[in-house]
């Protein structure tokens, strides 16, 4: 936890690929924030952009679709030449609700670091969700010492020195790898409860981009023959599985682009509300 003494200038970012349909209603929430927006358009092939500008919000034409480092770089770049001092990112497909933005802006008053958490309570959420966040956190408990409620929010706000100036850390591996070089900094994290909110087509299955992006993450800090074993099955395609904290882990491939995890549930509500029972201490 630290100290703040200047005045934190909160610019708010969204990443969007592809979210024509999705992001107007964003937009249309984030009008009493509107000059301290920025869209950022990955490379999307419809109109998202047009859309956005319509809206009369600024956006960001990346020109190819690049992920979300390229996108978390260019935000940092953006923001260091207007003046603003932190950014929080919003996804543009409506699954962050901004109503929490003012909890977001609050909190950076204490943390460097402020991530979205959706696993305070597990009752309605997704098996699936569940199963793979649990896998992600223990990881990082288990290789790293960190411990997290939710590993994979992309709902943060973050003051701009928190950003890394490495351009190797690409695609999802950014979400993972700010939240373990601050922990392994010695900084502590704060959290924000959120609800977690899908379309109802979501399959709730895990990207592989994700999934990779978690590993090699974990693996620049610890090296290990199971994440090494993990990223190998990734690569092939193939399913895996591991015992992690005294939890077995089946991650079945989808034959396209995802993974499908499974694990003891209950016991997985129970490690979440006792990690979210401490965390709210």
């Amino acid at each position: 936890m630290d100290s703040k003494e200047q005045p934190i200038e909160l610019l708010i970012a969204i990443p969007a690929y592809n979210e024509e349909k999705e992001i107007p209603q964003l937009l249309g929430l984030l009008k009493p924030w509107k000059k301290d927006v920025v869209v950022i358009d990955d490379g999307s092939t419809d109109q998202t952009a047009k859309c956005v500008i319509e809206h009369g919000f600024h956006c960001i034409s990346l020109g190819s679709n690049q992920g979300l480092g390229s996108v978390y770089s260019t935000v940092k770049r953006y923001a260091v030449e207007k003046g603003y001092t932190h950014i929080l990112a919003i996804d543009a497909d409506g699954q962050h609700d901004t109503v929490h933005i003012p909890e977001f802006a609050e909190k950076l008053k204490q943390f460097d670091l402020v991530c979205g958490n959706r696993f305070h309570m597990t009752s309605k959420l997704s098996e699936r969700k569940i199963a793979s966040n649990l896998f992600a956190i223990l990881l990082f408990k288990e290789f790293l010492n960190i411990k997290l409620p939710d590993a994979a929010c992309g709902f943060m706000a973050m003051k701009l020195d928190v950003i890394p100036d490495d351009s190797s850390i690409s695609r999802f591996e950014i979400i993972y790898e700010l939240r373990a070089r601050h922990a392994l900094s010695g900084k502590e994290c704060g959290f924000v409860p959120i609800a977690a909110i899908y379309h109802p087509d979501d399959p709730l299955n895990t990207d592989i981009l994700e999934i990779r992006g978690l590993i090699k993450t974990v693996s620049r800090y610890h090296s290990s023959k199971d994440l090494i074993s993990i990223m190998e099955s990734i690569n092939n395609g193939s399913d895996f599985s591991i015992t992690i904290s005294g939890f077995r882990f089946e991650a079945k491939f989808n034959g396209s682009d995802a993974y499908h995890f499974s694990t003891d549930i209950q016991r997985a509500r129970d490690y979440f509300t006792s990690i979210n029972s401490l965390n709210n201490k």
